[in-house]
């Protein structure tokens, strides 16, 4: 991929984590990022595959963000060639996640609206080790003092629900508080890309 084009994706990714930041999408987001531990690439989608091993090889990289700028395709196809690598031999590894500018808003509920809230300048797919998910999840688990004490007096609790419910049932929440400015934030942010000399054929 030419370098200019491949440095100007990665500009613009590391812009839409600066959004995702300050609206607290994701409670890891910045935390990573303080860390270092963010790690994103361009690519095309024939070198993805090879990409995503390099993340997986890389020591103390926990959240990646392959970014594909030449990526012509919608989000129904980002989602098959994000099935396609989840039964390659990459997928015994990393959780991929996809993200495309052109996701629709559909605020129903909250696992519905994910996909608008992964508008990012170009389509990408975030790769996460599956032994990194299995210990967030694993942390979120601990019960607090007051649950501790209601199961011990016998008092009936709600079920611990997945951390992934939780964070979707918080952001939907958020862009009922704070949707207009977030909307704004990511048109800004993929219009400036699609003004970009170096932005995909998409735009």
């Amino acid at each position: 991929m030419d370098a200019e084009i491949a440095e100007r994706a990665r500009h613009h990714a590391r812009r839409y984590v600066e959004i995702v930041e300050r609206f607290d999408l994701c409670p890891w987001a910045a935390p990573a990022g303080a860390r270092g531990e963010v790690w994103i690439a361009a690519c095309d989608e024939a070198e993805i595959e090879d990409a995503l091993a390099r993340f997986a090889a890389t020591p103390g990289a926990v959240v990646g963000l392959c970014v594909l700028p030449a990526f012509a395709g919608d989000l129904t196809a980002l989602r098959r060639l994000r099935g396609r690598l989840n039964t390659a031999p990459i997928g015994r590894t990393l959780a991929l996640a996809e993200f495309h500018p052109d996701a629709p808003k559909d605020d129903a509920n909250a696992q519905r609206l994910i996909p608008y809230l992964r508008r990012s300048p170009d389509p990408m797919l975030q790769a996460v080790r599956h032994e990194t998910l299995a210990s967030l999840r694993k942390g979120t688990t601990v019960l607090d003092p007051a649950t501790q004490a209601a199961i011990l007096a016998g008092q009936p609790i709600e079920p611990v629900r997945d951390i992934g419910d939780r964070i979707a049932d918080v952001n939907f929440a958020r862009v009922q508080r704070d949707g207009a400015a977030l909307a704004a934030a990511l048109d800004e942010l993929i219009g400036e890309r699609r003004a970009d000399p170096a932005a995909a054929p998409w735009r």
